[in-house]
């Protein structure tokens, strides 16, 4: 594990040293400001923003993580996250959109209605996930014979004899 941590360092090092070098080398100098409140701004998006609400997200998530499971909870998690940065990167976009280009062949196509299909797809895939993580929960508690159990008390309550199917259901213990 410690070797494969040391690895993603490195390379995330390489990586920020080869985009410094390109930020030197091909962008001018008057643009600096710019990009330097662009990243700005993504750091308090996702500071202010993403990383409060995935916070009080993952905190309502362990309340109903023993009903819908893990599987469920991670997949609609991750699915939040992926919206939250997709929006965040359409914003830009949208907004430069609405200003109008010199050119008109850049920012083509309608970015708030790609965002919404992909809000809804991701919306759909959580859904299905929380449901059958949920059902499989449901479905692991429920006990095998549990419907036999209840239909043997029902019998036993309402003719005060107990079938044959509840005097040999396979659940009666002995001491």
């Amino acid at each position: 594990m410690r070797a494969a941590r040391g690895i993603l360092i490195a390379l995330g090092l390489a990586l920020m040293g080869v985009g410094g070098l390109v930020l030197l080398a091909d962008v001018p100098p008057e643009r600096y400001l710019g990009i330097a409140v662009w990243v700005g701004a993504a750091i308090v998006v996702h500071d202010g923003v993403i990383a409060p609400i995935t916070v009080a997200v993952g905190l309502a998530a362990g309340r109903v993580r023993a009903r819908v499971g893990r599987r469920g909870i991670a997949i609609a998690q991750g699915a939040l996250l992926v919206g939250a940065i997709l929006t965040a990167i359409s914003l830009s976009a949208m907004i430069a959109s609405a200003r109008g280009t010199a050119n008109p062949t850049v920012l083509v196509g309608s970015y708030a209605v790609s965002l919404a299909v992909a809000w809804a797809v991701l919306i759909a895939v959580a859904a299905g996930a929380v449901w059958w993580s949920a059902a499989r929960v449901a479905a692991e508690r429920t006990p095998q014979g549990e419907d036999g159990a209840a239909g043997a008390a029902a019998d036993t309550a309402s003719t005060g004899t107990a079938s044959p199917a509840a005097a040999d259901d396979g659940t009666s213990r002995t001491k």
